[in-house]
């Protein structure tokens, strides 16, 4: 290596020491800490969890008004109406009310950390168990959709760490939330030509290299669980290059009073659609195309 060269290379190191300092210390090297931490346990959902969307293999929707038989057939879950000996679980739907019986054992239902007995009705996000598979539910009147994960499937075995942009202190700042009168629901179109109702709650005006932005953030229940969650849908410039081409999403935390609103852009997700077709997820609104590249967050994510 010649001389030249070698003082090239420390001088490169020392500038990115001198730059890192100078961005721990004006950003605080709590705020970093916490990014990574973020990160990392999202990695650890990936990795580990049993409903990990690298795990979503199947999607069902089902509106048959008789008893469902769901049964594991050539290492895959599979539902019918014709009972099944070997079936691990059964679904009812009873003038609009979804109930399951369990029919084999080692079958349990999850709603968040508490078992459910055999009978129990179906709520939105619980979790049935049989094997290796794990069913999630989601019941509406006349339709239960039903989303089958099996963590055995190669993307999980072959992932170690979602593809991110380094992580930007100027992506991390302060917006004004202007909640709007009246809340209205609308209907969002998702990727699979379905909508999903959300209210239209508020504006988030903020500033990134003094260029005046502005974004809507919406909610999907304006009081009782997850009413202080906004939902932040939106695509820029760096969508379909970089990023997902069906958009990005932020999700904040409303403050519980005043009009400002921490944002950090270094902690924009992927829709779940990026991952498994079994999703439905809402594509951002026109309102919501920021005009400049946000260099933060997930990046595309390649198989």
């Amino acid at each position: 290596m010649s001389t030249f060269t070698m003082y090239k290379l420390q001088a490169l190191v020392l500038l990115f020491l001198i730059t890192f300092i100078s961005v721990s210390f004006a950003n605080g090297e709590p705020w970093l800490k916490s990014v990574h931490e973020a990160w990392a346990e999202e990695d650890d959902e990936f990795k580990n969890s049993r409903t990990s969307p690298l795990a979503g293999t199947l999607r069902f929707e089902i509106s048959e008004t008789g008893t469902v038989y769901f049964t594991e057939n050539a290492g895959q879950v599979e539902w019918s109406l014709e009972p099944a000996e070997d079936a691990a679980f059964s679904v009812l739907n009873n003038e609009g009310h979804w109930s399951w019986t369990g029919l084999a054992t080692g079958i349990s239902l999850m709603r968040q950390d508490k078992v459910l007995p055999s009978g129990s009705m179906l709520d939105f996000g619980d979790l049935a168990k049989a094997g290796r598979f794990t069913v999630e539910f989601y019941p509406v009147e006349d339709t239960l959709t039903a989303l089958v994960f099996d963590p055995d499937t190669q993307r999980i075995k072959d992932f170690k760490t979602l593809d991110r942009f380094d992580a930007n202190p100027k992506f991390s700042l302060t917006a004004t939330l202007e909640r709007f009168e009246t809340p209205e629901q609308l209907e969002l179109i998702t990727a699979i030509q379905r909508v999903k109702k959300r209210y239209r709650y508020a504006r988030l005006h903020f500033d990134i290299d003094g260029t005046a932005l502005e974004l809507t953030a919406y909610k999907h229940a304006l009081d009782g669980e997850g009413s202080n969650e906004l939902f932040i849908p939106f695509t820029d410039k760096t969508t379909g290059k970089y990023t997902y081409g069906g958009g990005r999403y932020l999700i904040v935390e409303e403050p519980p009073e005043g009009d400002e609103i921490q944002i950090d852009f270094n902690l924009v997700i992927n829709p779940l659609c990026t991952y498994a077709p079994i999703y439905n997820c809402i594509v951002p609104t026109r309102e919501n195309k920021l005009p400049i590249a946000v260099q933060a967050g997930v990046r595309k994510y390649h198989e």
